[in-house]
């Protein structure tokens, strides 16, 4: 999980300590906005002395949680919410669960989370921000802008809260309107990675190269191992007919998100055009998103043919004839390969070979 996406769903860590009623012994507590300006490590050791004498204080479970949430430590993040959760019913806990859940992916395990966290009165706009998200990542487009709009309204200057809004806007279409949103939450936020990426893509759409080209640079600074970047990055070097720069950049983007099938895409383009055919093959086998767009068609059935798969080369170009019948390359290439998988073979003189001794 991406640095920009922990910078906002650890907005809810500072105000924790006040969220709800607190079960068991408090006398022995720490001073939790004490321990909220300290470094990781030493949250840490604070919060599990605290928990030593104060066993049966969900807060603090919670706490130690979204400290680990933030270190990265999933697991034990996880554990420890599950115990402030049997201690505590309190709606903040099952907040800090469902940040939990999202940043491991089991996205469908924390809405539910979210959802009672929200049904109970907790008000947050880290909570509306993840809620905009889940439901951005389900499709739910109208439910998106509702929490979109809610975190808004309780934090208005809030950059993730705008940022969401945008992408809500740009998902349904109004991209005039999200890059202006973008570009609020960057006035607000200039070091938002994800703002940058997100501005980049625009823009590459829109072939405005130069933007799209300051705004990948921009987030490429602020998150260097941002796979979608790189493509952008890849993109635009393509479009300055840098190829082996390009690759370079798709390959580096590979390396750090090997299932995007965008990214194998290009690279069995430029593969294909330096004669590399095999492994222009193994791409698009890893980009089947593709596998009825002509582009791809064709490049396929150029490699199968320049390493004689000569069957496959033509069942492969017929597939092109089907979604384009006046394709022109494809009509000659399938009249070219037809004729030879079916031109006679030429056959020995057999009073040759009984001369030879054959």
């Amino acid at each position: 999980m991406s640095r920009w996406v922990l910078s906002w769903v650890v907005l809810g860590m500072l105000t924790l300590s006040g969220c709800g009623k607190e079960e068991g012994t408090r006398e022995q507590m720490v001073d939790l906005e004490a321990v909220a300006v300290e470094d990781p490590a030493k949250q840490l050791v604070s919060l599990s002395e605290a928990i030593d004498r104060s066993k049966r204080d969900g807060s603090l479970y919670a706490r130690r949680a979204m400290v680990l949430l933030r270190q990265g430590e999933l697991d034990r993040a996880l554990s420890d919410v599950n115990e402030a959760i049997k201690l505590s019913k309190e709606p903040a806990n099952f907040f800090v669960k469902a940040q939990v859940l999202y940043l491991m992916g089991r996205h469908e395990e924390a809405l539910p989370l979210a959802l009672q966290a929200e049904r109970n009165s907790y008000e947050s706009s880290s909570l509306y921000v993840l809620l905009t998200e889940l439901y951005l990542d389900r499709g739910a487009y109208t439910k998106a802008s509702h929490f979109a709009r809610q975190a808004l309204e309780l934090s208005p200057d809030d950059p993730h809260a705008i940022y969401f809004k945008g992408r809500v806007l740009e998902v349904t279409g109004d991209t005039a309107v999200a890059i202006r949103h973008y570009q609020q939450a960057l006035e607000l936020k200039p070091d938002f990675a994800e703002t940058h990426r997100s501005l980049a893509g625009l823009y590459l759409a829109q072939q405005d190269l130069a933007q799209a080209k300051t705004h990948t640079q921009q987030g490429l600074r602020q998150s260097p191992e941002d796979p979608q970047l790189w493509y952008y990055k890849g993109m635009l070097q393509l479009q300055s007919a840098r190829k082996d720069s390009a690759l370079a950049s798709f390959e580096k983007v590979l390396s750090l998100a090997d299932t995007m099938q965008a990214a194998h895409f290009q690279v069995a383009l430029l593969q294909h055009g330096i004669g590399a055919y095999e492994l222009a093959l193994q791409h698009l086998e890893s980009a089947p998103r593709y596998s009825n767009v002509l582009k791809y068609l064709s490049v396929r059935a150029s490699s199968l043919e320049r390493i004689g798969e000569n069957l496959a080369a033509l069942r492969t170009y017929e597939r092109m004839l089907a979604i384009e019948p006046k394709h022109t390359y494809a009509q000659q290439s399938v009249a070219r390969l037809r004729y030879r998988l079916e031109r006679p073979r030429p056959q020995l003189d057999s009073m040759a070979v009984r001369q030879r001794g054959f």
